[in-house]
């Protein structure tokens, strides 16, 4: 292949990403989405802040205190782009919303370009085969959507096809183990789908190419070998993820997605929208105008060009073989659509997503119709009877509304029919062309097709501005107040709010990350379990309520659990605040918009409690019951309970005193905080007698405790929180976080590093004796 080729491509793709994104990289616009897609300010944008604030201080994020009272962050989504990004330079977190759908677009151009290189098709097949799958509707439309987490995806699976080529080919086989490693530390459960990938497209090669059966054996071993490597290499981060997305209440409890139930076939609403989607992104209307299934974008989603439907007509133009693959692969997808059933099996039974599966349909359309126009280029042939009779059924869709429904067209059906036409054209009367215009026609019309259609999937939305992001939302005025805050008092402390900074269609439950104050709200879509069975045990989640474990307001609307967990400082903009009031918060600020209250009465971090009852017993006093409870008596685990009573430790009756009385029998011993960051905490204590040290944080197995140098277990409190048990004396406590398994998954990690470096040495020096 020559270089001037992807020069040449390279400089088109920089081109066309200039042309789409023109407002983004020369106006006054972010790549941040306030609408449907508002994952990308609400959950993208707070997590690169914290990210960047993490990659100046520290290797890699651990915990943060920001939100849900505490979390894990070592992402399960973990995007290296921008890390390296934010370690070596001054980038600001809203421009690397823009950097990165750049750079995994231009990635996945140039991955499929090289794929498709390898198969030698004519030039401009390989162009459109690129720019088709750079620049499908799925791409542009995730990457708006969150572009830590989908936009990788494509990227990934663009690499796989490449290195799984390399590999059969016998050319290189360590491509497949960096696939896997970035797969491994992205987002793990993908390894999965990678892993399905690859045996499937062995199987395809095998089938097309007839390896002699030791070739192929031999193919395979090797290429085993390197995706156990490349998996290996990223156990520094899967271990952990694998653990924080599998003990996410998504993952277990009565809210597991395993306990839904699909239908066997799609209804009408999905078929619309797998035809109509086809065509383009917007034909049945933008984020904030679609209702045919679900939502804009969790609805099928397969625009990958016109040319690509109109090419599939031409499926008889490859081998036998190819043929069969082609058609197999096709039917094999849409029954997959047509039927939830299949999709939630494809999941592991986990839920009924489109998401990924559309890049595996666009995927096998993208491959297809490129290998058929190169078919139909060096060939010069056609079969014009299936190519015309295909166009007329597309625009028989488009203009006579087949599917007997009003299109709200974000994008006028004259565009997709227009090009229907054109390209009809264009293949009938190739031959009328020299190579050279040929090429300058083809690519123009290709190119022309893509910018319409990707600026009407992008410009169509609610979008943040300069002054959405520099003044207005987490910018506000409630911003500079926090930070003030923060520099007056040192102590640790929560703060809650009642109204959230952020402006767009979701509630910014995570914009603690970005005003920089602990807080207990968050949004995740694997939050930790034991801060999600914590507000269930006291009624603040419903027990059957999936999206309630995700969109997490927290505790700001109970006074009692806001004292539990040394909530101090109170933003308001009610009218009303006697209840503050009521509770101990005293008002210390009135800018206008919100009032500023703190209660002097809060309690610290960690504190003691004489008494413990078992959660069984707890459960059966009623919601109110509870939580007069909470400062009397510490609630444990059964299995905790049991061993507690075995122990030395003397239980007093529950007390009938007020619950101010016991709020102040709470703070007569506490932890003083010598040292207090997000992942180590050190703080002394004194106790008359043997007590139980609450502190108020989610249960991690990740949190160590030393008690004067000595291992301390850490206990769950309260369905969900922390404690440890002091004896009588004085005791220098330290608390380290390290996410769960990261020692044994650095060590995996580095010897699989070193194990590809030599594999690979190894390979060098066969091939050098080899040819020498």
């Amino acid at each position: 292949m020559k270089s001037k080729e992807i020069l040449f491509f390279s400089l088109l793709m920089i081109f066309l990403e200039m042309i789409i994104f023109r407002e983004f990289l020369f106006g006054d616009l972010y790549f941040i989405f306030k609408d449907l897609g508002s994952d990308s300010y609400v959950n993208d944008y707070p997590l690169l802040v914290n990210r960047m604030s993490e990659a100046k201080q520290h290797f890699l994020p651990g915990w943060s205190f920001h939100n849900g009272l505490g979390e894990n962050l070592y992402p399960y989504s973990f995007e290296p782009v921008s890390w390296i990004l934010f370690k070596i330079s001054d980038v600001s977190a809203e421009r690397v919303m823009l950097i990165l759908p750049l750079v995994y677009i231009y990635l996945s151009g140039l991955l499929m370009f090289l794929f498709l290189s390898e198969h030698k098709l004519h030039f401009c097949a390989k162009v459109f085969g690129s720019l088709v799958w750079a620049f499908s509707g799925y791409y542009l439309l995730a990457s708006s959507w969150s572009v830590s987490l989908f936009s990788p995806y494509a990227f990934h699976f663009a690499f796989l096809l490449f290195a799984l080529e390399r590999a059969t080919s016998g050319k290189q086989y360590f491509w497949l183990a960096i696939v896997f490693a970035l797969i491994g530390i992205s987002y793990p459960f993908n390894l999965f789908f990678a892993i399905i990938f690859s045996v499937i497209y062995f199987l395809i090669k095998f089938y097309l190419n007839g390896f002699e059966t030791r070739d192929f054996w031999k193919k395979i071993f090797y290429s085993a070998i390197c995706i156990l490597l490349g998996i290996g290499i990223s156990c520094w981060m899967l271990f952990s993820s694998l653990q924080l997305m599998f003990q996410s209440p998504r993952a277990v409890g009565n809210v597991s997605a395993f306990e839904s139930e699909p239908q066997w076939l799609a209804g009408k609403g999905e078929l619309i929208s797998m035809v109509y989607r086809l065509f383009s992104p917007n034909l049945l209307g933008d984020a904030g105008h679609f209702s045919a299934y679900r939502n804009y974008f969790e609805a099928p989603l397969l625009y990958c060009g016109i040319l690509t439907l109109l090419l599939l007509s031409q499926l008889l133009l490859l081998a036998k073989k190819s043929t069969t693959v082609a058609i197999s692969a096709v039917l094999i997808m849409t029954l997959i659509y047509l039927s939830p059933l299949l999709r939630s099996f494809v999941w592991l039974c986990s839920g009924d997503y489109y998401r990924i599966l559309n890049i595996f349909f666009v995927l096998i359309l993208t491959v297809i119709s490129s290998f058929i126009l190169s078919k139909v280029i060096i060939k010069g042939k056609i079969i014009i009877q299936p190519l015309i009779t295909t166009a007329a059924a597309f625009i028989t869709i488009l203009v006579f509304d087949f599917f007997n429904i009003k299109v709200d067209s974000g994008s006028s059906v004259l565009v997709p029919c227009f090009f229907i036409i054109v390209f009809t054209i264009f293949l009938i009367f190739r031959n009328r062309f020299s190579d050279n215009k040929l090429s300058i026609l083809f690519l123009l019309l290709i190119s022309t097709e893509l910018i319409v259609t990707s600026s009407q999937t992008i410009a169509q939305r609610e979008i943040c501005g300069e002054n959405d992001i520099k003044i207005k939302g987490y910018n506000d005025l409630s911003s500079k107040v926090i930070s003030k805050i923060n520099k007056k008092d040192n102590s640790f402390f929560r703060m809650e709010k009642d109204f959230y900074s952020g402006i767009s269609w979701l509630n910014s439950y995570n914009e603690a990350k970005i005003q920089n104050y602990n807080s207990s709200s968050v949004y995740n879509s694997f939050n930790n379990s034991n801060y999600i069975n914590f507000l269930q045990t006291f009624g603040f989640i419903k027990t059957q309520n999936e999206p309630e474990t995700r969109f997490v307001e927290g505790i700001r609307n109970s006074h009692l659990l806001m004292k539990l967990c040394s909530v101090k400082y109170f933003l308001s903009s009610k009218s009303h605040n006697e209840n503050l009031i009521k509770i101990g918060f005293n008002e210390v600020e009135d800018n206008g918009k919100f009032k500023v209250f703190k209660d002097e009465n809060s309690l610290p971090f960690g504190f003691c409690y004489d008494n413990i009852l078992g959660i069984n017993d707890f459960n059966f006093y009623s919601k109110n019951e509870r939580k007069q409870l909470i400062f009397q008596t510490l609630v444990v685990e059964e299995r905790d309970l049991k061993a507690f009573k075995n122990s030395d430790i003397i239980f007093q009756p529950i007390s009938r005193k007020t619950i101010e009385e016991n709020i102040t029998d709470r703070k007569s011993e506490t932890l003083k905080i010598t040292h207090f960051d997000d992942n180590h905490i050190s703080g002394n204590i004194k106790t008359n007698k043997s007590r139980f040290l609450f502190l108020s944080m989610p249960f991690d197995e990740g949190w160590k405790a030393l008690d004067n140098d000595k291992t301390a277990c850490l206990y769950k409190a309260f369905g969900g929180l922390t404690f440890l048990v002091l004896d009588k004396g004085n005791h220098q406590i330290k608390l380290d976080y390290s996410p769960p398994h990261k020692i044994l998954g650095t060590w995996i990690s580095i010897v699989s590093l070193f194990s590809s470096i030599i594999m690979l040495i190894i390979f060098k020096f066969k091939k050098t004796k080899s040819n020498g």
